[in-house]
């Protein structure tokens, strides 16, 4: 399956859903140029990648095809108030009164309803371009919200450029040769649970396609079923034994879960290592890099 132009990263929090669209757009990097939008506020996964923090609003050189660029929605706001009044002093002063921030609070989800804008002009331009664009997205729960929302401005604003912009963002998520969402899921009940609800409610409420699950910090085979009995006796070591244990079956089931969903499933080990830095991200795409074709 050709993967679409944007790839929408998103996942429950502590999954590691930063690292996971770091690995990704490195990997993706290695076949084509990649742009990583990077949406947290903390820029984690720019951070990894350029091995410091990400500063000013210009896009930052990651590797020979890798690009990093951080988006807020407020940043979209003010920069759709420049293109709409195109004189810069009364584009500010419009969005410092008082009566432009009561229009904003009347118009709920517009700042992350032109970010949506900001990333189908994104995808448009990747695909004129033979690229990729990687977004590091809000944690599931906020994702949801976030690609929700340009129904809600369409209920909104039932006539003019609004209502254009909407109907636009809402043909950009459900074509899938330019938006997928990729889900991150750790070897957890809660979170592969969490993951295949996601995955619905994007496809039956939404219309959205779900590229992949990365089921990220898969422990390697560590103990046979004698191993175990061997240390049954020994305390917190046993029951460190047995949890890796049980995240190994709860990958293993979870493969066959999205398998049912439709959905493919891409496993990444689990580094032991005391911080995820630049040669962690590598070793990561290098995986990512090994599965993605044959999806």
């Amino acid at each position: 399956m050709a993967l679409p132009r944007l790839l929408f990263v998103t996942g429950k929090g502590g999954t590691g859903k930063s690292t996971v669209a770091a690995a990704l757009a490195h990997a993706l990097s290695l076949e084509r140029p990649t742009v990583l939008a990077d949406l947290d506020p903390r820029l984690s996964a720019a951070a990894m990648l350029l091995g410091a923090p990400l500063t000013g609003d210009a896009p930052a050189r990651a590797g020979a095809n890798l690009e990093v660029v951080a988006l807020t929605a407020r940043a979209e706001l003010e920069a759709f108030m420049r293109r709409i009044v195109p004189v810069a002093a009364i584009s500010r002063r419009m969005l410092r009164s008082r009566t432009f921030g009561y229009v904003t609070a009347a118009l709920p989800g517009l700042e992350a309803f032109l970010l949506l804008e900001r990333l189908r002009i994104m995808a448009g331009d990747a695909a004129l371009e033979n690229r990729y664009v990687v977004v590091d997205a809000p944690a599931s729960g906020s994702a949801l919200e976030l690609l929700a929302v340009a129904r809600g401005v369409k209920g909104i604003a039932p006539i003019g450029s609004l209502n254009r912009i909407a109907h636009s963002v809402e043909s950009f998520l459900v074509d899938s040769a330019r938006f997928g969402v990729i889900l991150t899921v750790t070897p957890e009940e809660l979170a592969i649970r969490e993951a295949l609800e996601l995955a619905g409610a994007l496809r039956t409420h939404l219309g959205i396609a779900t590229v992949a699950a990365i089921m990220n910090r898969t422990p390697a085979p560590m103990f046979t079923r004698a191993d175990l009995e061997a240390i049954a006796g020994l305390g917190a070591h046993a029951s460190l034994a047995r949890r890796r244990e049980h995240e190994r079956a709860a990958a293993r089931r979870a493969r066959t879960q999205f398998a049912r969903a439709g959905v493919p499933m891409i496993e990444l080990a689990m580094l032991y290592r005391p911080a995820m830095g630049r040669a962690e991200i590598d070793e990561l795409a290098a995986a990512i890099a090994a599965e993605m074709p044959a999806r």
